[in-house]
């Protein structure tokens, strides 16, 4: 189950105008994978503000929706380049991007650590990884040290994730799979935090 902080549950978050707005931001097929059906029930409950004449509209999954801004978000700071520490865009470190797209992406405020963020969040199986949830892997020194965020786990393409890179060939904030002979060698696991 989702964990919603307290400040977006004051309608921010479950407004319809702006589960309306991120579906508008969201590929056509995405929205349409995300909708079920709703009814009116909730809205009575006062989850939703509907018209009168509304009956049965579909609702979004939000966590859906999220995971879907978190990695579209992780897209958009492609380049950036890295800054030991750094958590805005003009320069992140692998756990200040992090920090900056979910908070940016999705009003959820994580760990500024890597440990924390490897000891903290929900164990995931890597099969199993959907778009926005944590890889951790053991790269500058033992243990968890470095952290990314999944774009993408297809057949075709496999895991695919956002990070924020001090060494090798490409610095800065740049994407990677979790294949590439490197990070298979130091990954730990993945975690969750919807």
């Amino acid at each position: 189950m989702l964990k919603i902080p307290p400040l977006l549950c004051c309608g921010l978050l479950l407004s319809r105008l702006w589960a309306q707005d991120l579906a508008s931001a969201l590929p056509e097929t995405a929205v349409n994978a995300a909708a079920v059906t709703k009814t009116p029930a909730a809205a009575a409950a006062g989850e939703i503000p509907l018209p009168a004449d509304a009956g049965d509209i579909p609702e979004l999954d939000i966590e859906f929706l999220l995971r879907g801004r978190v990695a579209e978000t992780a897209r958009q700071y492609l380049g950036v380049s890295y800054k030991y520490a750094g958590i805005t865009p003009e320069g992140f470190d692998c756990s200040g991007f992090v920090y900056f797209v979910f908070l940016e992406a999705a009003g959820m405020e994580l760990s500024r650590s890597t440990v924390a963020l490897w000891k903290s969040g929900k164990p995931v199986k890597t099969a199993e990884v959907k778009p926005g949830d944590l890889l951790i892997f053991t790269t500058v020194r033992p243990g968890a040290s470095h952290v990314g965020i999944v774009l993408e786990n297809s057949p075709d393409r496999g895991i695919i994730f956002a990070h924020a890179a001090s060494q090798g060939a490409e610095t800065g904030v740049i994407i990677s799979g979790l294949g590439e002979n490197y990070y298979k060698a130091r990954y730990l696991g993945a975690r969750s935090y919807f």
